[in-house]
């Protein structure tokens, strides 16, 4: 649970000097987590009306009905 506390503050850019050595010894360990966790920040820094632009509501709960019925819950 420690490494993804630090990641998490890591993008909310409140990292500190330990959580910065920290999250390079993962990067270290791990060289594709740096470009991944930037991908995350984008898609959680999305505005909100680009995603309601995008949003296919229909189409969403038809995808959770179906889910629900495949998995007996309906």
């Amino acid at each position: 649970m420690g490494d993804w506390s630090v990641i998490a503050r890591y993008l909310k850019k409140e990292a500190s000097a330990e959580d910065e050595d920290r999250f390079a010894l993962l990067v270290e360990y791990c060289p594709d987590l740096k470009d991944e966790v930037e991908e995350m920040d984008r898609m959680l820094n999305v505005p909100v009306s680009e995603i309601a632009e995008n949003f296919d509501a229909a189409a969403a709960f038809e995808n959770l009905t179906a889910r629900f019925k495949r998995e007996n819950l309906i």
